[in-house]
């Protein structure tokens, strides 16, 4: 083995520059299939750690109302688990459980809060999550006094020097006049990075054990967890509970509950379920298919500059083979290069892996629970794949160099010519810029979809509009608009109980589908006060805008319950009125209780992602809580947001100011994309420069083989531009080939992604094209720069006798 080992280093050293380009490659290719294999792992790892992660589930409601119809969310009745506990012994235990972020101070004084987040539970969390207490004081909530379990982290960030027990600290609120005191009862550690649940403390509250018989408020809506016996069918127990419900009420034929597995909840959660951190199952498949196709490619390099060094090196086999080494020798010295080359490559690739996952868990936002690095368990996966991956590469170039027979064939082997390999390295060369194009048609597609989510029309006017987010006005709702309307550059303000982003409205009815009375829709409404349209920039097509001057416009906002039935005065989209197949104004619809007084262009009230909806716009005055848009002049946004902040801080010193810039407000949706987007321009760099990597190992080869046709073909008065045409034209069809077998594999890859998009772009011919035409710059820049140096030497010094 010694002897075979200083044989393998001799000859990587006599060919440094293939060693080096070999090295160079996979280190690209491993570090980044690390990286990727990080996060992916990760996002997969989500919820699995709890101790009762495999028998917890969340409680879903479904209504299902004929038809096609299904309306799923994350919240059921809040007295279902507790009455499920009483009947089912399946049911171990429940919790009310939901994490919302927090703006709070460590002391009064102190001028700008820190944002946090509170996860929202029931005493009875600690018997479905596992809540490690370091510290503790009494945790029974009593009164008024908020009693909170806070992270590690945050007691050493913020209680450094001192016990955090019995420390206070104060939010700033939403709805309350006053900040809440809150004090630290406990000290837990810290719940781990890879949940839904990620939190920085806890706020206990009593239980509430409502009885679905006996209790009306049990009958608001909560987000449950229960905890099932081990061993229970959930499939099975899911049919039970909706055959019971059935049995159980009259009035609700409807409603069905379904149960999420924890382990689902991250990366499956498609339907609104008031979830702050949520993943797409999607991109994690996205992302392993990139991983594989970086090694796959690195690999292909190898293999291909293997096979087209065994050529070169048939002479020294033959040689070896006539003094009476064996085949097996052969391949094993080839195995050990192998080995030795993914071995440097490997170290390497880790040491860079160490040193980027810092600025990796920068770009994702929150740091990474998994790592290669961390437990036995993993290291002895990666060193399996990592073997695997080595013997797939070194194994055929091993075999076609101790292939070759010397017997009968001394003269050809002495002379160094052996079968030629030209077919495999040009399946393999295809094969590697078919990739690199489907990865780079795939950047292209998902940079187009992204400027096209930032540039499509909403339907209402972005420009100008700012909005401050939900609170309680205090009864100080007209004092603080009066005085923002002294200012020159604000034109218009409106309340509002929704602003964009939050979701299409804020009541929603379900109604017979005029086209098709065995189906349902659901038509949305939205409420403000009644310039609320025009403030938005809504474009009015046929009526009149809602009246602020008109009392009948708007009705008080403590009495939309008892008003529910009564006919109002609404705005209703286009589509609405081609959906009610009626468009006349002042005329009731008696199905959404409304009587429309004018009729405005579809907008979008919700993310792209989804297709507008049938909308309604309601009015109401004197608002005691909600939100409120600001028109400004264009341009003149933050000298309006200053003038607002002095204005807040006068009215409600204690209250907290969220305030946006719509526009920006609309671009946080698409965060996910934009990261994508990111992440595909650094995929096809990674792919290109790996593709230009074996071009150039390939060319500086194929050069290195016809150094003498090149001198003959010079004395002959071949030009340089002639000689790079020799060696060009091969690559140029063999990327003709790859655009021809990788576009269709790009349209239906990237097709499937854009369908998550109600609107989106179309695939067109110029992708395909941009995206060859890039790979075969990038290749004939890197076959001229080396067939020019080679077409400009002396031709004596190539054609001087060996």
């Amino acid at each position: 083995m010694p002897h075979h080992i200083k044989l393998v280093f001799r000859t990587m050293l006599k060919g440094r520059l293939y060693t080096l380009i070999n090295i160079l490659g996979l280190t690209l290719g491993i570090t980044a299939c690390l990286l990727i294999g990080t996060v992916v792992f990760d996002e997969l790892s989500y919820d699995k750690h709890w101790s009762h992660s495999a028998d917890t589930y969340r409680l879903l409601s479904i209504r299902r109302d004929g038809g096609d119809y299904t309306e799923k969310g994350g919240t059921v009745y809040a007295a279902l688990a507790p009455t499920l506990k009483r009947i089912f012994p399946e049911v171990v235990d429940y919790s009310e459980i939901y994490p919302a972020p927090i703006h709070l101070k460590i002391d009064k004084a102190d001028p700008s809060p820190l944002n946090a987040v509170m996860l929202y539970a029931d005493t009875a969390v600690r018997h479905v999550l596992d809540i490690n207490l370091i510290a503790q004081e009494d945790l029974i909530p009593a009164g008024d006094i908020k009693k909170v379990i806070v992270s590690e982290q945050f007691g050493k960030t913020h209680f450094a020097d001192t016990n955090p027990l019995g420390k206070r600290f104060y939010d700033v609120p939403n709805y309350e006049e006053k900040a809440n005191e809150y004090v630290i009862a406990g000290v837990m550690k810290d719940i781990p990075t890879n949940t839904h649940l990620r939190a920085d403390m806890i706020l206990l509250s009593e239980r509430k054990e409502w009885d679905l018989n006996k209790d009306r408020a049990g009958r608001m809506y909560a987000r449950h967890y229960i905890l099932l016996r081990k061993g229970t069918d959930p499939q099975a127990f899911e049919q039970k509970i909706n055959k019971w419900y059935q049995d159980f009420t009259e009035a609700d034929k409807t409603m069905q509950f379904a149960l999420q597995p924890m382990a689902d909840i991250y990366l499956k959660t498609n339907f609104p379920a008031y979830q702050p951190v949520k993943g797409n199952i999607q991109h994690s498949y996205i992302l392993s298919a990139v991983a594989i196709l970086l090694l796959l490619i690195a690999c292909i390099n190898y293999i291909n500059l293997s096979t087209a060094r065994a050529n070169s090196r048939i002479k020294e086999t033959g040689v070896r083979k006539i003094l009476g080494a064996s085949r097996r020798h052969i391949m094993a010295q080839s195995l050990i290069e192998s080995l030795l080359t993914f071995s440097i490559a490997g170290c390497i690739a880790l040491l860079c892996y160490q040193l980027a996952l810092p600025s990796l868990q920068r770009f994702i936002g929150h740091p990474l629970a998994f790592s290669f690095g961390e437990g036995w368990s993993y290291i002895a996966c990666v060193s399996l794949v990592f073997l695997s991956v080595c013997l797939f590469s070194g194994l055929y170039p091993a075999w076609l160099v101790a292939g070759f027979s010397a017997v009968g064939n001394i003269n050809q082997v002495l002379k160094g010519k052996g079968a030629s390999q030209g077919g495999l390295r040009q399946g393999l060369v295809v094969l590697q810029f078919v990739l690199s194009i489907v990865i780079l048609v795939a950047m292209l597609a998902v940079q187009q979809q992204v400027d096209f989510l930032k540039t499509k029309d909403v339907g209402f006017d972005t420009e100008g509009l700012l909005s401050i987010n939900h609170v309680s006005w205090d009864n100080k709702s007209n004092a603080l608009k009066a005085e923002l309307a002294k200012n020159p550059d604000i034109l218009s303000l409106s309340f509002s109980n929704w602003l964009p982003t939050d979701g299409a409205g804020t009541i929603v009815r379900t109604i017979e589908d005029p086209r098709d009375p065995s189906k349902k829709v659901e038509v949305w409404y939205i409420d403000g006060e009644p310039n609320m349209a025009e403030t938005l920039g809504l474009r009015l097509q046929k009526g009149r805008f809602l009246d602020p001057s008109k009392p009948g416009d708007a009705i008080d906002a403590g009495n939309f319950e008892a008003e529910d039935n009564a006919l109002r005065p609404c705005l209703m989209t286009a589509s609405t009125a081609h959906l009610l197949g009626d468009d006349r104004l002042n005329q009731p619809f008696h199905e959404v209780n409304a009587i429309p007084v004018g009729i405005v262009e579809d907008f979008n009230s919700e993310s792209l992602h989804k297709a507008t909806v049938p909308t309604l716009i309601v009015g109401y005055r004197n608002p005691s809580y909600g939100s409120l848009l600001i028109r400004s002049r264009a341009g003149a946004e933050r000298r309006v947001m200053r003038t607002i902040a002095g204005t807040w801080n006068d009215l409600y010193p204690e209250k907290l100011l969220d305030m946006q810039l719509v526009k920006e407000t609309l671009a946080k949706q698409y965060e996910a994309e934009e990261k994508l987007q990111e992440l595909f321009r650094l995929f096809s760099l990674l792919t290109m420069s790996l593709a230009a990597l074996g071009v150039f190992g390939l060319i500086v080869h194929a050069i290195s083989l016809r150094v003498k046709e090149i001198g003959i073909r010079k004395v002959l008065g071949a030009t340089v531009a002639s000689i790079v045409t020799l060696f060009a034209k091969d690559f140029v069809k063999l990327i003709g080939i790859a655009v021809i077998i990788a576009s269709p594999i790009a349209w239906w890859a990237m097709n499937r992604w854009l369908e998550d998009f109600a609107y989106r772009i179309a695939m067109e011919w110029w992708m395909f094209a941009a995206a060859g035409l890039m790979a075969l710059a990038l290749t004939l820049a890197t076959i001229g720069l080396q067939a020019i140096r080679a077409a400009m030497a002396n031709p004596v010094e190539s054609l001087r006798d060996e």
